[in-house]
């Protein structure tokens, strides 16, 4: 007998390159082969101007940004624009926010280093507030009177997400959002984040269950497995200088080999990175392979107790053509997880 297939989700990237109205066909394919979630996350584009595509292009899944970096977004221009999206997908958007990483915040796009814990708290429970009708006192941010919006808001209180990988983060999630976005962990880290989560939600008198975990675990999907340990090397070396991964790879890499991708990535040279990066590494956060291959993998992240595993499409030797179209079509939710 046929096992069912447990829920799960797709995450697009701009990254990809694809146009909003590209992202929608996808997000639509993506909705028909059964996948309950599309989500999409942003690095140098604007992820709040391709919703409205893959709202229009869906009528049942869950649509959700994850992430969208919320210190390029004003959460004043954040709430408004959660607002709308709420009305527009009749309660199928989540906000999924996160902090980013130095190295994209202040290296590439000069913006000020505010302190993460502080600024996520204070993000969400500004945007809250505003949705609330209610003012603001906080030390990063500061409403001392109720926003009046132009449309009020459908509901005060839309799905907040935030992004976390480290404990203090998982644990502030567990405290005051609706859900957590984790990429990048391995199942035995995703086991004890989810139960930081748990536990946070539980000391703060919340029902543990109602916070939505989220895993987005990246997939290079290739038949020829050099390629796609090759093409996990890449997902590992684009992560490398990401202080929070950085930690997280430690724990698969007690020699410290990662650093030596480190190295080659400050003198310009991505190849010599991605050849320097320790396979096994790569192996215990990427899924890659064949169908079967990544499906298996995928059981390993299910079993570690999230709610949702979204896979993550990913460039198999350096072009993202046609990769999401097959990840779609071969790991649709309507062929089972191996049992």
């Amino acid at each position: 007998m046929t096992e069912a297939a447990p829920e799960l989700g797709i995450s697009l990237t701009l990254t990809s390159g694809r146009s909003p109205g590209e992202l929608g066909t996808l997000a639509g394919d993506a909705e028909r082969a059964g996948f309950s979630t599309v989500l999409v996350t942003e690095r140098v584009g604007d992820v709040f101007a391709a919703v409205p595509a893959l709202l229009a292009a869906t009528t049942r899944a869950t649509v959700g940004t994850a992430i969208a970096n919320l210190y390029l977004h004003p959460p004043a221009l954040t709430a408004m624009t959660l607002a709308s999206l709420d009305e527009q997908s009749g309660g199928r958007f989540v906000l999924g926010l996160g902090v980013a990483n130095p190295a994209l915040n202040q290296g590439l796009l000069g913006l000020p280093d505010v302190p993460a814990l502080e600024m996520a708290e204070e993000y969400v429970g500004l945007v809250r507030a505003i949705l609330s009708g209610q003012p603001y006192d906080g030390q990063v941010f500061r409403q001392p009177s109720p926003l009046p919006l132009d449309r009020p808001p459908v509901r005060p209180d839309p799905p907040i997400h935030l992004a976390a990988l480290q404990p203090r983060m998982l644990a502030l999630a567990g405290r005051i959002a609706d859900g957590v976005i984790i990429t990048l962990m391995s199942p035995e880290q995703l086991s004890r984040a989810v139960s930081i989560v748990r536990g946070a939600a539980a000391e703060a008198g919340r029902n543990p269950a109602a916070v939505r975990v989220t895993c987005v675990l990246p997939c290079c999907l290739s038949d020829d497995a050099e390629v796609a340990q090759g093409a996990a090397r890449g997902v590992a070396t684009r992560f490398a200088r990401h202080a929070s991964a950085g930690r997280l790879f430690a724990e698969h890499d007690p020699q410290n080999r990662m650093d030596d991708v480190r190295t080659a990535l400050a003198v310009g040279d991505p190849a010599g990175a991605a050849a320097a990066v320790p396979q096994d590494v790569a192996d215990g956060f990427v899924a890659h392979g064949s169908a079967r291959s990544c499906r298996e993998r995928i059981a390993e992240y299910v079993a570690a107790g999230p709610d949702l595993v979204a896979v993550q499409p990913m460039p198999v030797q350096g072009t993202w053509d046609g990769v999401i179209e097959r990840l779609i079509h071969d790991l649709a939710p309507s062929l089972a997880l191996p049992g």
